[in-house]
């Protein structure tokens, strides 16, 4: 983990110094708040863009159109035939300015009766002389008038002529509108509302009309007079649907129908509206489509600044801390890290723990690094001493023979002390980054028993298990490490044909015990903590054979497996000497 964490804050160093020039773009290369932000940009466009493909779709795909046609061609209809049976009639062959004063009432048409200049009663009663059926006139400028007035298409009569006899435009322009004043008390209320949805709604029907446009005018025609129209539906007598486009390029929708009695045509209506209107229905749809939008946009940025300082703020708390421990800037008692129950709780909970850990092992390095000095400069000061006393000249050769053994025996020393220090730290650095397995451990111990060359002692070991399956997650290579060195301090301190025993339990359901018994002198009780000490030995005779790491290593590989090793008394009478208790987690 250390020289992970040195790799990592070299690279750093040499990011900032602008040595690696690799940088790539990645939501990572900026700050949280940076990329809450940019999230939410993105979020925010893909809402747009889902928006106006809603909307485009919505257009391209609304029906109201073909409906509005149908519609029209029913009403067409029915206006054919209002005409058919009350505008078909018998009207005077000669010109009579008093004929119309025949449908007038005297008393309750008085104004009519004025303007038309209608004499007595008894002059109006004489006979005159009638035409034939045809498409009177003035019958049809009522029929437009009391019916057709108010309707959102223009409606044109023509007779079997080809002449235009009526024509809503013209009866339109001739009714007088009164304006009157509406009070601004409700709508000052309501302008901002009213500003904003009468602006959606006219920029909707901008583009509604657009894409309409666009998908409509290639199939268009050039506006046709009235009278092709006329003489077309009197040629074919049937509904004729047109589609034409006038000199401002305005779709317009213009059917025709026949006005006939008894097979004879008398004439022909025409309506004629824009084929693309404002479409408030869709318009509405559209608004409030884009008001749930603009709510789903003040909820993200409200979301945005909870963030900020629910999340940003304390991950920025957490990198100052940091930064202050590791430039050593305060005392660490005082540093307050977030304490939380979420994410970021356990992240702080996490370094703290990291920065602890790594502040033991930095003790560890210091105190070990004192250790490695202490325990080689005993034996390069008893060489120095060797070394000084053959220089003199008047020593014996018994004793210059004595001299150079001791100087031999203190450089096999340091030699199996840089030899078990090197295979020490490289285990140390090996445990970080060995990768774990589910062992069986029963399994585990006879395949172990089963490979066991044995020893020059004929020690045999002998292995119990309570027959229960258990799984625990170790690195197998560790394990058998502290298994082979367990076995190799028994087999020092015993004497020959005796036995290792190796016993396996489950304790409280989720632990696992493994109990090392041997029949060796055993070790005083007192020191059941020195023993695991870097360099500490009991054994003074041997000592130049054994550096004391041994029993070291094998708590930090236990230790990593989230497990301990101890040393306690034996509860079992055959197996005298030492007994070692290992504890692991089971895994289920």
């Amino acid at each position: 983990m250390i020289n992970l964490l040195i790799k990592l804050e070299r690279d750093m160093d040499l990011d900032i110094l602008g040595v690696i020039k690799k940088h790539y773009f990645f939501l990572s290369n900026f700050s949280l708040t940076s990329q809450l932000f940019i999230i939410n940009l993105i979020i925010i466009i893909i809402g747009i863009i889902s928006l106006l493909f809603f909307n485009y779709y919505f257009i391209l795909n609304d029906k109201s159109i073909q409906i509005n046609n149908l519609n029209l061609k029913s009403e067409l209809n029915q206006i054919s035939k209002y005409f058919e049976n009350n505008a078909i009639l018998r009207v005077p062959l000669f010109e009579d300015k008093k004929y119309r004063c025949r449908y007038f009432d005297k008393k309750n048409d008085s104004d009519f009766f004025i303007e038309e200049n209608c004499e007595e009663k008894s002059d109006l009663n004489n006979p005159i002389e009638l035409s034939e059926l045809e498409l009177d006139k003035y019958s049809a400028e009522q029929i437009i008038f009391q019916n057709y007035i108010d309707k959102k298409f223009k409606l044109r009569i023509y007779n079997d002529n080809w002449l235009e006899i009526a024509n809503s435009d013209y009866l339109i322009s001739s009714i007088v509108v009164e304006e009157t004043e509406i009070s601004n008390d409700d709508n000052n209320e309501r302008n901002i509302i009213n500003a904003y949805k009468n602006f959606y709604f006219n920029l909707f029907n901008k583009i509604y009309q657009n894409i309409l446009n666009k998908k409509y005018l290639p199939t268009t025609n050039k506006l046709k007079h009235d009278i092709d129209i006329v003489s077309n539906t009197i040629r074919q007598n049937s509904i004729i649907d047109n589609t034409f486009r006038d000199k401002n390029d305005n779709i317009i929708k213009v059917l025709s129908s026949p006005i006939s009695l008894s097979n004879k045509i008398y004439g022909v209506a025409i309506i004629s509206y824009p084929l693309i209107e404002k479409n408030e229905q869709l318009a509405l749809q559209s608004i409030n489509l884009f008001n749930f939008f603009l709510i789903l946009i003040f909820v993200m940025v409200l979301l945005f600044f909870f963030f900020l300082t629910g999340l940003v703020s304390p991950l920025k708390e957490l990198t100052k801390i940091t930064i202050l421990e590791r430039n050593k800037m305060i005392n660490p008692k005082k540093l307050n890290y977030p304490i939380r129950h979420d994410e970021i709780g356990i992240l702080s909970n996490q370094i703290q723990i990291m920065s602890n850990e790594l502040k033991s092992q930095m003790n560890q390095l210091e105190k070990f690094t004192a250790d490695v000095a202490h325990e080689l400069k005993n034996p390069l000061t008893a060489i120095k001493a060797s070394s000084e006393l053959l220089l003199k000249k008047n020593i014996s050769n018994s004793n210059k023979l004595t001299l150079i053994k001791n100087f031999n025996k203190d450089v096999n020393r340091m030699n199996k002390l840089i030899s078990d220090i090197s295979n020490f730290t490289r285990t140390i650095a090996e445990i970080e980054i060995e990768k774990f397995q589910l062992i069986e451990i029963d399994q585990f111990f006879y395949n172990f028993i089963n490979d066991y060359s044995g020893n020059n002692k004929n020690i045999r070991i002998r292995y119990e298990s309570d027959k229960i399956k258990k799984i625990v997650l170790l690195n197998e290579d560790k394990f058998l490490q502290v298994i082979l060195n367990l076995i190799d301090n028994s087999i020092a301190s015993s004497k020959i044909n005796k036995k290792i025993l190796i016993k396996s339990k489950i304790s409280n359901k989720t632990l696992l015990e493994i109990k090392f018994y041997d029949q060796g002198k055993g070790i005083n009780f007192k020191d059941k903590k020195k023993i695991f000490e870097r360099f500490y030995s009991d054994r003074d005779q041997s000592r130049e054979e054994h550096s004391g790491l041994g029993l070291s290593i094998c708590k930090e590989i236990i230790r990593s497996f989230k497990g301990s090793i101890e040393l306690t008394k034996s509860d079992n009478i055959d197996f005298s000497g030492a007994c070692f208790i290992i504890k692991l987690p089971l895994k289920d």
